[in-house]
């Protein structure tokens, strides 16, 4: 299965590639006891959150690897389900109702889908990232429509796809264009920004996309270690975080979610936290208790309901584990 997000893979000797495993170990570990000690001296703040359940799915709806995660207006639950090239539906409650899809090239099939998004109609947009297009489904699970995403020529593989309220505008992130592309129905590109660079308004390997009830539009800058925010014709508006690895920091940010006062959370998956800040971009805490962070592994992309219930797709532990944020 292709990586949620694609590591810079440095060609050369294992030797080399062996040293930065090393590194970043020593790096992690590092991370890991300055937190531990933060958290024994009550130096981290955190905000309450009540774990309600996880999603692993039977039988039928068994997850594999899962990377993203949507919630609809009426509280269903949408599983990319990657390692099984498919989505999975599920009610408010994790009872499975809906699978869509298996690995294919046809209409309704997906190889390596990677993020998911939904509208303000329940319809359903799928990152299919190994064949190289969005498609588009109905709340009843049916295919609608689909489009591939091609940027001068190049096949782009998208990373993850997120809408305004009415499905209009159609947001892209593109991991080896690294650009954000701005499409209308039913497919037509509009506009696009962004490309290689670590410069406001550039990206490298743009990874979750998630629009607020503004129509702003906030993009995890997965090795620029940030997420940046813009208005909906792409003007950049604000930059969150910067590269290190204790509270109000960020080390690979994957997913990223808005709530309904403008907060922005973000899923950083090397340190298995969950981060917020507040619409300015300034640090407010860590989802956790006590100044315990609660630790999320390998998180992926992440969800807010309109019930205030936070959803993360924890990949290597194959679930969704669902919260409240109500504290």
């Amino acid at each position: 299965m292709v990586e949620w997000m694609q590591m810079v893979r440095t060609p050369g000797a294992s030797g080399r590639i062996a040293i930065g495993r090393r590194l970043l170990q020593l790096v992690t570990s590092a991370a890991l006891a300055g937190w531990a000690a933060l958290s024994f001296a009550g130096g981290i703040p955190t905000a309450g959150v009540r774990h309600l359940f996880d999603i692993t799915g039977q039988g039928a709806g068994g997850l594999s690897l899962p990377t993203d995660v949507a919630v609809s207006s009426d509280g269903r639950i949408y599983v990319v389900d990657g390692g099984n090239h498919r989505v999975v539906g599920f009610d408010r409650n994790g009872k499975h109702f809906l699978t869509i899809g298996s690995k294919g090239p046809g209409d309704g099939q997906f190889k390596d889908p990677v993020g998911i998004g939904t509208d303000g109609k329940g319809r359903l947009y799928v990152a299919d990232t190994g064949n190289h297009r969005i498609q588009v489904f109905g709340a009843d699970g049916r295919f609608q429509y689909g489009f591939p995403v091609v940027d001068s020529g190049l096949a782009i593989r998208p990373i993850d796809v997120a809408t305004d309220a009415s499905g209009n505008k159609i947001y892209v992130s593109g991991n080896n264009n690294h650009k954000i592309m701005e499409f209308a129905a039913p497919g037509r590109l509009v506009r696009q920004w962004g490309g290689n660079g670590e410069s406001g308004g550039l990206f490298r390997y743009p990874a979750s996309v998630a629009v607020s009830t503004e129509g702003d539009v906030y993009i995890a800058d997965a090795l620029n270690s940030r997420v940046q925010g813009f208005d909906n014709e792409g003007t950049l508006l604000i930059q969150v975080g910067t590269w290190g690895v204790l509270p109000g920091q960020l080390f690979r940010p994957k997913g990223v979610a808005i709530d309904g006062k403008q907060n922005i959370y973000i899923s950083d998956s090397y340190m298995d936290v969950i981060q917020v800040y507040d619409s300015e971009g300034r640090f407010l805490h860590v989802l956790g208790h006590g100044g315990k962070p609660q630790r999320f592994v390998s998180a992926g992309g992440i969800a807010i309901g309109t019930d205030n219930r936070l959803y993360a797709a924890e990949i290597l532990r194959n679930k969704v584990s669902v919260y409240s944020l109500d504290n």
